[in-house]
């Protein structure tokens, strides 16, 4: 604003004292509400408060000057006969947000959160593929965030739906009575080699494990406060899965978004576990995050956002309590007026945070006893019978029991993937 049109401003609001009281702020951060402007000089303001004081400012210390609210006291309709009190006249319908939610959908080949994978990884394991940087794992993600509320809260929530492997299959190839029970392939072979029946064979059979991709529904709700330190921010995120184990996942988030490097956008935030799903494993665990953004061509049609989001996890599980660095996510996202194209990274720099039981199951011969090795079984090198042929071949060609187990987990085990790659094709829109 010029010095011209400022004075041209002030002016209007002299005048309109003579009528309305005034606020006046000054430039020290001062505040002189409802008072009378008593003479108007080009240097000098003089105004009297409402307790009679004369008071003369610079014009050049002054801040802003507004109108004091001037809306008229509300006519009271009360009907005695009904206790309700004053009834006023409903608030005008246009006074209401001009939209109420922002929705936005995208088709993705997998995801992510804090190091671990959310469908590719699972995928492979279900279908006997290897751990691998790029999976087809597709599903559709719904994100709401509701629009309207007052500007410190914040409240949305995310849904992720498989687009394929949903059902349920048999991964582990075995003849069984139960889902995951033991295997009866050998009193099957037995029976067979006997001509005497040593198994039930209504129950015994080739079964279904759980192990569909399931669902997440991410919710969350967040409230800001800003301060001359920046905007601080408390909430909580919940992580619902459609699955028989991973119940809920819930986080208590506080975040700190600092005044400095706004080119930047640095923002700082705590996930913190709180909920005792999985026995309790997961309880207590702590990520911390830091992450980095800048839009180009902000307001235009066609923008471009680079992003970076760095992850430390300081306790992994309540078993293990391992540290590091989680993850470390690039980002690269084109918006095109409503439509958008990302693509994303997510590289484990600590993978030992993941090579455990918890994360990764141990289905090969021998359990993972080396933790720390980077390590996981290959699940196409498990079950089948070409995997048990060999398997056979090794442990009848070892000429000692420490060489047999050291050539079995040379062959059943690959090193845990570092990077994972996957992009998401979407839209953003207000309804």
């Amino acid at each position: 604003m010029s010095r011209l049109s400022g004075f041209f401003i002030l002016s209007i609001l002299v005048n309109l004292s003579s009528v309305y009281g005034i606020t006046v702020i000054t430039t020290s951060g001062k505040t002189f509400e409802n008072v009378t402007v008593e003479k108007d000089t080009d240097k000098e303001l003089e105004i009297i408060d409402k307790n009679g004081i004369f008071i003369r400012i610079k014009k050049d210390k002054i801040l802003k000057m507004v109108p004091d609210s001037q809306s008229p006291t509300p006519e009271l309709v009360v009907d005695e006969s009904v206790p309700t009190g004053p009834v006023t006249s409903p608030s005008n319908t246009n006074s209401l947000p001009e939209h109420s939610l922002l929705l936005s959908q995208s088709v993705s080949n997998d995801g992510a959160f804090q190091g671990s994978d959310l469908f590719g990884e699972r995928q492979a394991r279900r279908n006997h593929k290897h751990y691998k940087d790029v999976y087809e794992s597709y599903f559709l993600t719904s994100s709401i965030e509701l629009l309207g509320l007052p500007k410190q809260f914040k409240l949305g929530m995310t849904i992720m739906n498989p687009l394929v492997d949903r059902t349920n299959t048999d991964s582990d190839l075995r003849l069984q009575s139960t889902p995951g029970g033991a295997d009866q392939t050998d009193i099957v072979n037995k029976s067979l080699a006997s001509g005497s029946l040593l198994y039930d064979p209504t129950q015994v059979r080739t079964r279904k494990e759980k192990n569909g991709l399931p669902d997440y529904l991410f919710t969350r709700a967040m409230y800001d406060h800003e301060t001359r330190l920046g905007v601080f921010s408390a909430g909580f995120l919940f992580i619902n899965a459609n699955d028989p184990i991973y119940v809920m996942r819930g986080y208590w988030v506080i975040g700190w978004k600092p005044p400095v490097l706004e080119w930047l956008n640095p923002q700082f935030s705590m996930n913190n576990k709180m909920l005792n799903d999985y026995g309790g494993v997961f309880q207590g665990t702590h990520n911390y995050r830091l992450s980095l953004s800048h839009e180009f061509f902000k307001g235009e049609k066609f923008r471009i956002t680079p992003s970076l989001v760095v992850g430390y996890a300081d306790v992994n599980d309540n078993v293990d309590r391992k540290k590091g660095v989680s993850d470390i996510s690039p980002r690269l996202q084109f918006d095109y007026l409503k439509f958008f194209f990302a693509m994303n990274m997510m590289y484990r720099e600590t993978p030992s945070l993941v090579d455990n039981a918890s994360y990764t199951p141990s289905d090969g011969i021998y359990a993972d006893t080396n933790q720390n090795d980077g390590k996981v079984i290959d699940p196409s090198k498990v079950f089948g019978y070409a995997n048990q042929y060999i398997l056979n071949q090794i442990s009848t060609n070892s000429p000692n029991e420490l060489v047999k187990r050291e050539l079995i987990q040379h062959y059943q085990q690959q090193h845990i993937i570092h990077s994972i790659f996957f992009f998401n094709l979407g839209y953003t829109m207000k309804i």
